[in-house]
């Protein structure tokens, strides 16, 4: 995982068209709706406060980037569950995937995975279209605190077979 001194919000960008131009490497954190991506932004940045954090799913609507001096963290909207329109879900997942389409500097995408949990299809989805793209991703559990170091190992081991690594 990577080391962050500090960071800072630069914006949200609702549409692909809005971007910034990619200027810096990126370092992006994709998962299902309440995975956990802003909490871990900000426990990486040690300010609990950076990135907009609720129980609630769906919370994150936009792209959001956040200056950490010699990279951008990129928090994405979250796939899967929300109390949202299909509609409004669709975007998301096309938003997504107009980021991850373009012309950008892609240090490393983490997927974050609920440990509590076996990947979704979704989860899968997007792990096997990073890898179809090319783009360098890897593993992070979340909510690890939440089960006994012996199971959670065990469901790190089991996770890992799913998803092939």
């Amino acid at each position: 995982m990577i080391s962050v001194k500090s960071a800072k919000f630069i914006a949200s960008y609702a549409t692909a068209e809005q971007l910034p131009a990619s200027t810096k490497p990126e370092v992006s954190f994709v998962g299902r709706s309440n995975v956990g991506k802003s909490t871990l932004i900000n426990k990486l940045c040690n300010n609990k406060s950076l990135a907009k954090v609720s129980s609630t799913p769906g919370k994150t609507t936009a792209i959001n980037f956040f200056d950490a001096g010699d990279i951008y963290l990129v928090d994405l909207p979250g796939y899967g569950f929300a109390k949202r329109s299909k509609g409004e879900r669709a975007r998301w997942s096309s938003l997504i995937d107009e980021y991850f389409n373009q012309e950008r500097n892609f240090e490393m995408v983490y997927v974050l995975l609920d440990i509590r949990h076996d990947p979704s299809d979704l989860d899968l989805q997007m792990i096997a279209y990073l890898r179809d793209i090319g783009i360098p991703f890897e593993i992070h559990f979340t909510k690890e605190d939440k089960l006994s170091k012996q199971k959670g190992n065990a469901q790190k081991q089991k996770i890992l077979k799913i998803v092939g690594q």
